[in-house]
């Protein structure tokens, strides 16, 4: 029994390792994205065709 509880446990911390490390990379590569298509463009003031109230 108590080789079969270490053995759980080992699969476990090495599934955890595996998506830790997925997720590092999806999470990497997310930045990566928005960094390379994000534009910040000025907004365009357009007070010619506001009437005063």
């Amino acid at each position: 029994m108590l080789k079969g509880l270490i053995i759980c446990f080992a699969v476990l911390f090495a599934q955890l390792a595996v998506l830790n490390v997925i997720d590092a990379r999806l999470y990497n590569a997310q930045d990566v994205r928005q960094a390379g298509t994000t534009q910040h463009l000025p907004h365009k003031e357009e007070d010619d065709n506001v009437s005063p109230a």
